[in-house]
Formats: C-alpha cells, structure tokens, sequence
C-alpha cells in the first residue's frame, strides 16, 4: 500500500475498496441470500459494501498513524453513507438486477 500520508490517496483508497466491494455486494448478494431466505435480497444489504472503507480508515489511523489519509478514506465512507440513505434507502425499488 501507499506510504504517504496524504488526503487524496486515503480518498482514493478509500472509493476504489468501496466500489469494488459494492460490486460484490450486488453481484453476489441474491445467490448467497437465497440460500438462506425465500424472498429476495433488500437493499440494506448494500451497508455492507461501507465497511471494508471503514476498515481502512481505522487501518490508516491505528497502524500507520496517517490522519489525513484515514480523514481522507472517512470522508468517502462519510459521503456514500449519506448518498445511500438519501437515494437508495427510500426509494420503492431494488438496485438488485436479478
């Protein structure tokens, strides 16, 4: 991983690890909720896509002692969190395709 402490690497950390694990989340959620419930998969399950971003911050802070990466990485997680329950959290649809 990077070894400086700068806010636009710890934002950029931050939204690709975000992205990718919501790719995740949204790829493979409905096959792995169906084997343990009937109905389909809710959109809440997406707030697990925030925590590797989370992760990474407290990574940043506690480890490597970088604050203004992990204020960077806590500022995108801060940001997708909100965008989520403005947006998604709402609405009467499902961002699952299948």
């Amino acid at each position: 991983m990077w070894k400086n402490d700068n806010f636009f690497i710890g934002m950029l950390a931050s939204l690709m690890l975000t992205l990718a694990s919501a790719a995740v989340v949204i790829l493979a959620g409905p096959p792995v909720y169906r084997l343990l419930s009937v109905s389909g998969p809710e959109n809440k399950l997406l707030l697990l896509a925030f925590l590797p971003g989370i992760l990474l911050m407290r990574w940043y802070m506690r480890k490597f002692r970088f604050e203004k990466a992990g204020m960077g990485a806590l500022l995108i997680v801060f940001i997708s969190i909100i965008l989520y329950f403005v947006f998604i959290d709402g609405g009467d649809f499902s961002i699952y395709l299948f």
